[in-house]
């Protein structure tokens, strides 16, 4: 044996440590039996939930339930052999869907993304590996929120505890739970990357508002939640952004005080009222130059958003607008990054009348919409809003 002093990079058990020493001395039978011992020994650790992740993930992770779907048969086609010679034969397949949850009540309502239980026949939700069948209360594809109901007979579920996701800001602690690939109930630690993130597109509707972490989030996480250091549920995981399909460390979240405003009026009404425009547009700044001497448009104007198409018979219809029209304010408010379309919108009523100033070919003009109930399936999204 080569022996040399030791020096620990990092906390060696006493014992081994002794007993390697030992080992260089030549008492190679008690350098074993001491090593042995060490091995033996209770591991030193922190006491039991000292850890404020740990202590968090402890009041989340019995809030939150897995989700199973079946959706209706559909037809798909035949294997490859089978299409190489020229067979048509069609195969009939049945949807099957995983995602996750978050308890709200504890007779059994619980939150999660519209995606997950959309052209469900059925819905199964499993509370601590009890399958429970369940009914869909309510589902609102703008803001990707639905409302699922199991009745548990009695028996009291733990809902979670809902924070303030306007408190919420970029740095504080994130904790993911959720089902994950259909593996069970996990939990993953992050941060909050941004607040208030706009523009993406992700599950069939264009993400406004959302929380962005690197806590990761994979498929099936989508309908969980998302947690501060505290435990409170401070948003709903709904997407990821990535060029696979696999987390990157982009993860997104439904802030909490939309998804209980939502969830509140699903409960109530079973669906959301909310007006809608029916225009599609792009904000001004996000254009590239060149489209801006196409459009006739000064490239100093950045406030503003064109509009690029009108979909026929709505509200912006039949007020009189049209495509690559220039909305400049809406109720006074100029249109710029912080300040969009879709969120004036969005605070007024079925009713209301929303006061427009616009340029058209070089002139400006006035136009007052009166607006209407948004349809349920109202348009179909592109990567620019609409509303």
């Amino acid at each position: 044996m080569i022996c040399k002093k030791l020096t620990p990079l990092a906390f060696v058990g006493i014992g081994l440590l002794a007993a390697l020493q030992a080992g260089c001395n030549g008492n190679s039978a008690s350098s074993r039996q001491a090593a042995i011992t060490s091995l033996d020994s209770t591991p030193k650790s922190a006491p039991v939930g000292t850890s404020p992740a740990s202590t968090a993930a402890a009041l989340v992770e019995p809030a939150v339930v897995t989700v199973h779907t079946i959706g209706r048969p559909v037809l798909t086609p035949g294997s490859p052999i089978q299409q190489f010679f020229g067979q048509q034969n069609q195969q009939q397949s049945t949807p099957r869907g995983a995602g996750s949850g978050v308890i709200i009540s504890s007779d059994g309502y619980i939150m999660t993304n519209d995606h997950v239980v959309a052209d469900a026949v059925t819905v199964t939700v499993d509370v601590n590996d009890k399958p429970y069948t369940a009914r869909v209360i309510g589902r609102d594809p703008v803001s990707d929120i639905a409302v699922v109901k199991i009745e548990t007979k009695g028996i009291k579920l733990t809902p979670a505890q809902l924070g303030d996701s306007s408190q919420v800001r970029v740095g504080d602690w994130a904790i993911a739970v959720g089902n994950p690939l259909d593996i069970g109930t996990t939990v993953t630690l992050g941060t909050i990357s941004a607040v208030n993130r706009r523009g993406l597109v992700a599950e069939g509707h264009t993400l406004a508002g959302t929380i962005q972490t690197d806590a990761a989030i994979n498929p099936g996480n989508s309908g969980g939640a998302l947690a501060d250091i505290n435990g409170y549920v401070i948003g709903i995981n709904e997407a990821i952004e990535s060029p696979n399909g696999a987390y990157i460390g982009l993860g997104f979240a439904i802030p909490m005080n939309t998804a209980r405003r939502v969830a509140a009026t699903l409960i109530d009404k079973g669906k959301m009222v909310r007006p809608y425009l029916g225009v599609l547009y792009t904000p001004l700044s996000t254009l590239p130059d060149e489209s801006f001497k196409q459009l006739g448009i000064p490239q100093s104007e950045k406030i503003g958003a064109i509009v690029v198409n009108v979909f026929p018979g709505s509200p912006a219809a039949q007020a009189g607008l049209q495509v690559h029209d220039v909305i400049l304010d809406a109720d006074g408010q100029p249109l710029s990054e912080s300040v969009q379309l879709d969120d004036i919108v969005q605070k007024l009523k079925v009713g209301d009348i929303l006061h427009l100033h616009l340029r058209r070919k070089g002139q400006t003009l006035s136009v007052d919409v009166h607006m209407r109930e948004r349809p349920f399936d109202f348009g179909a999204l592109s990567g620019r809003q609409q509303h």
